[in-house]
């Protein structure tokens, strides 16, 4: 591994942490006022922001873990952007809760809270699946693709319901259902199918994302992968050339020579 793919991977794996140790700080802060909310002990207005500060940013975080966890991978721009997306939810989300007389300043405030609300589950659930996006079964490949569009699809018909003013209350939610149920179908099949269907792998036990991995690497240092793996491969053994035809004599006898040769 060069320090070029090093660096950004070590990057990738400490902004994880970092989200991780986010994610069980929030919840365990949000655990212990809970308790003390329910134990009877009244905690002001401001101990409720904290607790529902602490729930965002709890429930933020694993949809920003969930999308953290395609960087690094092919498809890592839709983690990227999911990223982005949910920080900003949150950030936004927090916000309100803390200037309640913010939803008074701004008519579409609802409207772009539940924008990002519906966005981040969106690339959350995106992302979860596109690691998988390296598997050669088609049956994975195919319903993966369907998956996805489903997903995104659903999205638009979301956003559709936030921000149009007039929609049919017969025909909509009937599609909307239907989609609905159709990419939380997708969300459970495709995981199972890729449990079920494992790559197989080449005769030499190269699993195909190494593969990938290796025609890449090659490719970025404009050599082939012969010329890549070569440091790390035993040099051939050398083998004098016999022509054909010619006898071989036995162990500790001398070669047998050409007549027709001076």
């Amino acid at each position: 591994m060069t320090e070029q793919t090093a660096a950004p991977r070590t990057t990738v794996s400490l902004l994880r942490r970092i989200v991780v140790g986010v994610i069980i700080a929030s919840f365990g802060l949000a655990a212990v006022l809970g308790i003390i909310v329910l134990l009877g002990v009244e905690l002001g207005e401001t101990a409720g922001k904290v607790l529902g500060t602490t729930a965002i940013v709890g429930s933020f975080s694993v949809a920003v873990l969930c999308c953290a966890a395609l960087l690094g991978r092919r498809a890592q721009v839709v983690g990227a952007v999911g990223v982005f997306v949910t920080v900003l939810s949150a950030v936004l989300v927090i916000w309100f809760v803390w200037d309640s007389d913010l939803w008074s300043r701004w008519d579409g405030v609802f409207r772009v809270l539940w924008t990002g609300v519906a966005a981040s589950a969106a690339f959350a659930l995106a992302s979860l699946l596109l690691l998988l996006v390296d598997r050669r079964r088609s049956a994975v490949r195919v319903t993966l693709a369907v998956t996805l569009v489903v997903i995104a699809l659903l999205l638009a018909m979301t956003l559709y319901l936030i921000w149009a003013r007039d929609v049919d209350g017969e025909i909509f939610p009937r599609v909307y259902g239907i989609v609905a149920i159709l990419a939380a179908l997708g969300a459970v099949v495709v995981p199972v199918l890729s449990l079920l269907l494992p790559d197989s792998r080449g005769r030499a036990g190269i699993d195909h994302a190494l593969a990938e991995r290796l025609v890449e690497e090659a490719r970025r240092r404009g050599i082939s992968v012969e010329e890549l793996v070569a440091p790390v491969l035993p040099a051939p053994a050398a083998t004098a050339s016999v022509p054909p035809g010619a006898a071989t004599a036995p162990a500790g006898e001398p070669a047998p020579t050409d007549a027709s040769q001076p």
